[in-house]
């Protein structure tokens, strides 16, 4: 947990609304502080862009990964395009923003309903609508297809919302429940806690241990905050390379094999703006600790410089104990 070294009230920026998986890493990063403001916003982009230009917000916290559908390309791409942006005469990028912290929120999803129920119970209803985000849908198809036959008078209907927490919103706005029909919610506990809602069942996913990591971002001449006792400190870094020179990312990949770092994460983006018009243009994310107390970190980076036509590092951060969970 990251404690703010001047015992100030801090504001931190979510991707909302209340509720969501990105409330629950906010709330695992600073919810034993009581004087924490938590802000939900509408989109990772405006998490990133408050933040830089909101004196008032301290942090954001925004998804990076997910263990079963891989990366958010939304904030990879906000990545990408701020290092791009800031790159016209540079070797090295030193971005506004720096990855302070990172987060780790398992997705465990739950049948919600507005009030208490049983699962016995959902059968004598001749209709009944499920909301929930639609990437939900494919989590939880083998549950909803063991339901339908736990229900086989019932029609059950699969409704889309903005989010899992608004589908929780929904389900206890819902008037009435009539004799025949009823409204449930597929969400997190943290949802259903938010509206005062009843969970009917848990834990549904088809596929248990499906995680997101979310990193927290700062302003990077906010002040100084403490990070966590951790063996373990992860670096991301961003870079390009000259694609049309020949083992230009094998000159970047090989600086790795002459220090003792371990690379733990790569993967890529298509640049969005390709210089002198080509296609096929690449930034890369790499991810990469070292547990040498002996690590000559100014010649690792001079070799990465040099390899490099742009290279960007994000931050420096403890490795979360849920990692290993």
């Amino acid at each position: 947990m990251t404690v703010a070294s001047s015992g100030q009230p801090i504001a931190v920026l979510f991707l909302g609304p209340e509720g969501t998986y990105s409330h629950q890493a906010a709330l695992q990063q600073f919810g034993d502080q009581s004087n924490t403001k938590f802000v939900a916003t509408d989109s990772i982009p405006e998490c990133l862009e408050r933040l830089e230009n909101d004196c008032n917000i301290d942090y954001a916290v925004v998804p990076f990964e997910n263990s079963t559908n891989g990366q958010v390309i939304f904030t990879y791409d906000l990545l990408r395009d701020r290092m791009v942006r800031q790159s016209e005469g540079v070797n090295r990028v030193v971005p506004e923003l720096e990855v302070l912290d990172e987060q780790y929120v398992s997705v465990t999803h739950c049948l919600v309903a507005s009030s208490a129920l049983d699962l016995e119970s959902l059968s004598k209803y001749k209709r009944i609508k499920i909301y929930s985000h639609p990437q939900v849908w494919g989590q939880v198809d083998k549950y909803l297809q063991n339901l339908q036959y736990r229900c086989p008078g019932t029609v059950i209907e699969r409704l889309d919302t903005p989010s899992t927490s608004d589908a929780v919103k929904r389900t206890v706005q819902v008037e009435s429940q009539s004799g025949e029909i009823l409204s449930l919610a597929i969400a997190s506990n943290t949802a259903a806690k938010v509206y005062n809602a009843h969970i009917i069942d848990q834990a549904i996913n088809d596929k248990q241990g499906n995680t997101t990591r979310f990193l927290v971002f700062r302003k990077r001449c906010a002040t100084a905050v403490q990070l966590r006792d951790s063996r373990t400190k992860v670096s991301l870094l961003t870079f390009t390379i000259k694609h049309d020179d020949p083992r230009s990312l094998v000159d970047v990949l090989a600086t790795f094999k002459n220090y003792p770092v371990n690379i733990c994460s790569m993967s890529s983006r298509p640049l969005r703006e390709e210089p002198k018009g080509k296609k096929w243009q690449y930034i890369y994310f790499l991810e990469y600790y070292c547990e040498s107390n002996e690590m000559e970190w100014d010649a690792f980076y001079r070799e990465i410089s040099g390899s490099c036509s742009l290279w960007c590092l994000w931050g420096t951060f403890a490795r979360n104990g849920l990692y290993y969970s």
